[in-house]
């Protein structure tokens, strides 16, 4: 899209939202996004959300429920008319970028008067400079996932838990016409869900200590990408790898179109299980090279610096973190409570083993462009997935883009 195009989309967007925005200046608002999958049953978990925090603060409250998609664009449209909500909800390594805005009041006070004990790590995940800019709500994560009955028929009895392992396995399910594991190589996919995970297992990172230039070209990083492009090249990939965008119920594994996936949530082993067979359907631990890792991360609510009701808005705040509230949205979006003793949100097997993946779950690299690096980044991952350049050369260029980027700020 040229400057021209997204100036035009961020302008309309900005009108969209300052005539479809509240309706009421009496109420506080909370833009919310389907946290639970399943949409009747969140539009009543929420409506009870309004109803029980307005009869016990004497508050009005407006839920609005938005799509996952287009999200930053929108609430950055709406910070920029000066008509968005009063909380909404950020995933980790989203809070840094509007920090650094100053979009967001920190919430140390609210975190204060916690009614449970919540896991430094999730404190530490939702804070910028030792302040505190959400409340958690939820922590995500994500694992391997395994096709059983495609590994038994090719003829590979133990399921892969290490890079070594996948590589061996690779060929002998590409003779039965079907690649070992299912990535995302679309520049649209989330590099939290493809790459990254690949990256820290290698024990690279995205950035240096000090977050002023890029690290990804490290050797590290070269030994993740070209674990992919070796993949690729034994047929250890879907043939549309570089464009791909695996989503549930049509990712491949799902479909039987490929053997395992690297960092699936609990909701997409529920759908494998549920297209296959939950005897055909195997959850690991994160895969291995020179570490254990997988993504996973806490989401909170936040508090915009231009809230136009900032004292409601800090009660919905303690009012949203209260176990009563927290556990039972877990329960029902299978998501994994902040507490420091998190047990696993249900008791259901699937809930057990994604738990035992929580110790290996990292939000990423927490930097305030970390999401303006994965838009540079990801055209280069491609390239080498398409084979019009090498691992060592797609790294390079990217991280070239990427250091001038940080120095510019």
């Amino acid at each position: 899209m040229n400057k021209q195009a997204a100036l035009l989309v961020a302008v309309l967007t900005a009108a969209c939202v300052a005539a479809c925005g509240n309706d009421s200046d009496d109420a506080v608002t909370l833009w919310m996004f389907p946290v639970i999958a399943d949409e009747a049953s969140g539009r009543d978990f929420w409506q009870k959300v309004e109803e029980g925090f307005e009869r016990e603060n004497h508050v009005d409250l407006r839920v609005e429920l938005q799509p996952w998609a287009s999200r930053q664009e929108k609430l950055g449209a709406s910070l920029m008319a000066g008509d968005g909500p009063d909380v909404v909800l950020l995933q980790s390594d989203m809070i840094p970028q509007y920090v650094d805005a100053k979009a967001l009041q920190p919430v140390d006070d609210v975190l204060a008067n916690s009614e449970r004990a919540i896991s430094p790590a999730v404190v530490d995940a939702l804070s910028v400079d030792d302040r505190s800019y959400a409340v958690p709500l939820y922590r995500t994560v994500t694992t391997t996932v395994y096709n059983r009955k495609l590994f038994a028929e090719a003829g590979v009895t133990e399921l892969p838990q290490t890079w070594d392992e996948v590589k061996a396995a690779a060929p002998k399910l590409a003779a039965h016409g079907i690649p070992i594991l299912d990535y995302s190589g679309s520049t649209e996919a989330s590099l939290n869900l493809s790459f990254y995970p690949l990256l820290w297992q290698a024990g690279g990172s995205v950035f240096t200590a000090d977050g002023t230039k890029s690290a990804f070209a490290s050797a590290e990083g070269v030994s993740a990408l070209r674990f992919l492009v070796d993949l690729d090249a034994m047929h250890g990939l879907p043939a549309d790898v570089a464009t791909r965008h695996s989503e549930p119920p049509d990712d491949a594994v799902t479909t039987g179109r490929a053997a395992m996936a690297h960092t699936m949530t609990a909701d997409g082993a529920r759908t494998v299980a549920a297209a296959i067979g939950a005897r055909n359907t195997a959850i690991g631990l994160p895969l291995r090279d020179r570490t254990r890792a997988t993504y996973g991360t806490p989401a909170g609510l936040s508090l915009l610096r231009d809230a136009k009701k900032p004292d409601e808005a800090r009660k919905l705040l303690a009012y949203l973190m209260s176990p009563a509230v927290v556990d039972e949205l877990c329960a029902k979006s299978h998501y994994f409570p902040p507490w420091t003793a998190s047990s696993p949100p249900s008791t259901d097997e699937v809930d057990k083993e994604f738990a035992q993946a929580l110790p290996f779950a990292s939000p990423g690299d927490t930097h305030p462009l970390a999401r303006k690096v994965m838009g540079l980044l990801a055209p280069h991952l491609q390239a080498a997935l398409i084979g019009t350049t090498t691992p060592e050369r797609a790294l390079a260029d990217a991280a070239a883009e990427v250091d001038a980027m940080l120095r510019d700020g």
